[in-house]
């Protein structure tokens, strides 16, 4: 039996809850509209919803403050968020604080229709575990019905990346046939134009992948090279430097003179060096500075990244590694970012058998120990030397 939904929907554009409007009641849905986070909150409080349909930017109380405001009052509440297409982020900020999905704008019929089916699972297992009372609804039940909704998840997640990536594989073609002249000659305020998409693209590019590693879990399949631990590290230093330097953050390298090898796979654990690299400079000071060291003994390599920057409270160091999950709740924070880098850093150096911990001292900066197992025969390497950068 198909469970009617009552929808409530708070948008400032009229045109935008119109046309939502039309939707939903053409799919037997109950409407509500409200123009601003502070008329919805009050429509919720005379009538809960079973789902609240919200923009993210809109004046008086923004889609975000709404949604932290309706989760106290009903943490189990259906929310999804309207979202700009290419504004992915937006929607993993709202993900993070209990929303449950996300419309892209222009409406999609499919994905719509998508979102209704699975509010409307998790509605109708509300209702069932309110009336039926505690106990009275089998525990397998509710699993198997928990796992058709994790799988369907899973199943959109898996669709999304395949559909952002389509059009990301067309935009990278042509702003290289861009920035190499390949379509001609380029004025210098053009030249910095392509610079600016080709940023864009490669932060888009970065954060797809890392949804897709983080939705694959341990499903990951490593490809493992030997090669020279100096290299690899080295390699995730050259890709921060830029922000590095902007800020007049030091970076100081320390490593053997001899190569020290090691088999793994090498974009995993370069994308994991950088993502720990980059919470180095993201949250240090002005002019701070990072150390990087590498130990290399006859079990492991060991990397260590010491930092001169905000530190983090003893209670969060565990808290950190969760997906999504941030320090700074602030609406607006100082810090980009999904706070998935870390959840990443991790789970790529434990697939490699490997480890990494953190400590930290408020106001005094954060250090990152990783240990990588290293592969039973040595192998002559080329020779590295020690940099400061």
């Amino acid at each position: 039996m198909t469970t009617t939904l009552d929808v409530l929907i708070v948008d400032d554009e009229q045109k935008i809850r119109q046309l939502l409007e039309q939707i939903l009641v053409a799919r037997d849905c109950t409407v509500r509209q409200a123009q601003d986070g502070l008329e919805g909150l009050a429509l919720f409080k005379q009538r809960p919803a079973d789902v609240v349909v919200t923009d993210i930017k809109m004046p008086k109380m923004s889609g975000v403050e709404l949604l932290r405001e309706l989760k106290h009052l009903d943490p189990l509440l259906n929310i999804v968020v309207i979202t700009a297409y290419p504004s992915v982020e937006g929607a993993v900020e709202a993900m993070r604080y209990g929303a449950c999905d996300f419309i892209t704008k222009p409406f999609d019929i499919t994905q719509i229709q998508a979102i209704l089916y699975r509010c409307q699972q998790r509605v109708g297992l509300t209702r069932q575990l309110h009336q039926a009372g505690t106990g009275m609804l089998k525990l397998e039940e509710l699993n198997r019905r928990l796992a058709e909704l994790n799988d369907l998840k899973s199943q959109f997640l898996a669709a999304l990346s395949h559909e952002i990536n389509t059009p990301l594989c067309l935009m990278s073609e042509w702003m290289y046939l861009l920035s190499d002249h390949t379509l001609g000659s380029l004025t210098t305020e053009q030249q910095h134009a392509v610079g600016v998409l080709t940023g864009a693209y490669e932060r888009l590019h970065r954060l797809l992948q890392q949804l897709i590693d983080l939705m694959h879990g341990a499903e990951i399949v490593l490809q493992r090279r030997l090669l020279n631990a100096q290299d690899m590290v080295q390699q995730a230093v050259d890709t921060i430097m830029p922000k590095a330097a902007s800020r007049s953050i030091t970076v100081t390298c320390h490593w053997p003179e001899v190569p020290v090898p090691i088999e793994v796979d090498a974009s995993r654990c370069v994308a994991a060096f950088e993502y720990l690299l980059d919470n180095a400079v993201k949250f240090n000071k002005g002019n701070g500075h990072i150390a990087v060291e590498l130990v290399g003994t006859p079990e492991t390599v060991q990397i260590r990244i010491t930092d001169t920057g905000i530190g983090i409270p003893p209670e969060e160091l565990e808290k950190v590694f969760q997906p999504f999950y941030q320090v700074d709740r602030r609406l607006n924070r100082a810090y980009e970012g999904a706070g998935i880098g870390l959840t990443l850093a991790r789970r790529y150096l434990e697939l490699h058998n490997g480890s990494l911990r953190l400590t930290s001292a408020v106001g005094q900066g954060t250090t990152v120990l990783t240990a990588i197992p290293r592969p039973a025969a040595a192998t002559t390497l080329p020779h590295v030397t020690s940099t400061t950068l």
